[in-house]
């Protein structure tokens, strides 16, 4: 068996002011839960569907008694060519302290070998510069960004190029980084296992280069999301919290993303070391629901090319979380079979709301964090 490896290296067509935002006003943990302190707030991705600009975002988040917003794109923030503006970021920063609300500040794919990267911003540089500026305006002390996604490790593969390309990009970044005090957050999207992260991370150098950690992209590299939360804690600089089912297939294993709470990887209990592992930093809930449950067919061979360090061990520990799972028995709408059908549309974007404010419900009353702010 390979060598094994330690813990340590191992969710504006809705009016703002709805009677279900407000029933947040006054939310305390429940009874005989000892409360937990931690900023909490959304990545503006979780209700994308609303379009949303900046104020309105912050507006809604005030409602609902949030600590932090992070725009994790650009385009959330407004319309792009005014959204990159100093003089619009500076009107964002001013609403945002008016209301006590921390920003932070994301951008996409950054890897320079990454064909399927968003490149509308320019180079990787390019990006990365116009992200820091934005942040350095906004009071962020980090930039979220992406490498890739499976295409990495399979077909565009093998990783190890990708993983050298996107450690020259930050490298060409670094001066700009320490300069303006902000941290470039890596995310684990879909791409890097908790190890691959951590070695990232630390060639690159943590005094400029972190980690935005996210507990539902695990699934897809067959990882606990308990484990991505012992293995990164030293580098995590911000992070994305949404729920998995996760259950036995006769290909292997299949998931879904859902709702903090309607899921089966013990959401809570990752929630509570994730915050004794990483004081102060925000739980930002990245809710993504309406999409189908994905198969991971790693009882075929061909799942496995991209995957050839998995240990044996590392296997074990997901098959039996899996065992332990069962399909989501909560409802959900996925559109698949009518994308462009208006009514379909209407239904998914209030699902997003009323799934973010459910796992909202959820940190506060059933998991006991309490706002540290």
């Amino acid at each position: 068996m390979t060598k094994r490896l330690t813990r340590r290296k191992m969710l504006a067509g809705i009016a703002l002011a709805t009677p279900f935002a407000a029933s947040f006003a006054g939310a305390a943990p429940r009874p005989g839960t000892a409360p937990l302190k931690a900023p909490v707030g959304v990545d503006t991705y979780t209700l994308r569907a609303f379009g949303w600009d900046a104020f309105q975002m912050l507006d809604y988040a005030s409602r609902i008694k949030l600590d932090v917003v992070q725009f994790s794109e650009f385009p959330h923030l407004g319309a792009y060519k005014i959204a990159t503006t100093e003089s619009y970021q500076q009107k964002v920063r001013a609403r945002a302290d008016e209301l006590e609300i921390r920003l932070e500040m994301g951008t996409w794919g950054v890897c320079p070998t990454n064909l399927g990267g968003n490149r509308r911003y320019g180079t990787a540089e390019e990006q990365l510069t116009l992200a820091i500026n934005a942040a350095v305006v906004l009071g962020s002390k980090s930039v979220r960004c992406v490498m890739g996604s499976g295409n990495l490790r399979r077909k565009d593969g093998p990783l190890e190029r990708h993983i050298e390309a996107m450690i020259g990009a930050f490298r060409n970044v670094r001066n700009r980084a320490l300069d303006a005090g902000v941290k470039l957050a890596l995310e684990n999207h879909k791409d890097l296992r908790a190890t691959e992260m951590l070695d990232l991370v630390e060639t690159a150098g943590k005094d400029y280069v972190g980690c935005c950690l996210d507990t539902g992209n695990p699934m897809e590299v067959l990882e606990d999301p308990m484990d991505t939360v012992e293995i990164l804690a030293p580098v995590v600089v911000t992070s994305h919290f949404r729920d998995s089912s996760l259950w036995k297939h006769p290909r292997g294993a299949a998931f879904q993303w859902t709702a903090m709470g309607d899921g089966s990887v013990r959401i809570g209990e990752v929630v509570k070391r994730f915050v004794e592992l990483c004081p102060g930093i925000p739980i930002n809930l990245e809710i993504i629901t309406g999409r189908p449950a994905k198969v991971l067919p790693y009882r075929e061979p061909g799942f496995w090319k991209g995957f050839e360090k998995l240990t044996g061990e590392e296997l074990i520990r997901f098959d039996e979380l899996a065992a332990k799972g069962e399909p989501l028995l909560a409802g959900m709408v996925v559109p698949n079979n009518d994308p462009k059908n208006p009514a379909y549309q209407e239904a998914v974007k209030e699902q997003m709301r009323v799934d973010f404010e459910r796992s909202l419900r959820f940190l506060r009353d059933e998991v006991g964090i309490v706002s540290s702010a």
